[in-house]
């Protein structure tokens, strides 16, 4: 055999076992969104993780949600998801009732073959609405301007 016919060998045994392998684009879950809601006296967690692809041998297998307040770590075991057309799907967690104001709440996301996600989603849930919220400053706001009103003509006459 000439060089040229074993290079063309070699070179077709190349493309060929290119040709079998699948290419890898797996990715670690990450939290897209957390919509926070409250229901009467319960809070609920909205949330939407992006994980490609979703298979039964690669998938999302644990949620984690921390609520720091009550020192409370809770592992959700899922099972694979079906898909929407942006690599997302939507799970709903029930918080219950919070106590003392406000919770410091992380989400995260845990892959069967990856591992967990690097940046988790964290934020403060209040306990108050944002209505209540808002209120509350205004009447503060209100009180602090009346009572420096009074102070300045105290101190002119």
């Amino acid at each position: 055999m000439n060089r040229f016919s074993l290079g063309l060998i070699l070179g077709f045994v190349v493309l060929l076992s290119f040709s079998f392998a699948a290419p890898a684009f797996a990715t670690t879950p990450a939290i897209r969104n957390v919509a926070v809601s409250k229901i009467g006296n319960s809070y609920f967690l909205d949330i939407t993780i992006y994980h490609t692809p979703e298979t039964l041998s690669h998938y999302v297998d644990i949620i984690r949600v921390i609520i720091y307040a009550q020192d409370n770590i809770t592992d959700l075991h899922i099972d694979p998801q079906a898909l929407s057309v942006d690599d997302t799907f939507t799970i709903l967690y029930d918080l219950g009732p919070l106590s003392g104001g406000s919770a410091s709440i992380e989400v995260a996301a845990h892959c069967n073959v990856n591992g967990w996600n690097e940046v988790a989603w964290r934020s403060d849930v209040p306990e108050f609405s944002l209505p209540i919220m808002l209120v509350t400053l205004a009447l503060a706001t209100l009180l602090a301007v009346l009572v420096l009103r009074k102070t300045k003509l105290v101190t002119r006459e």
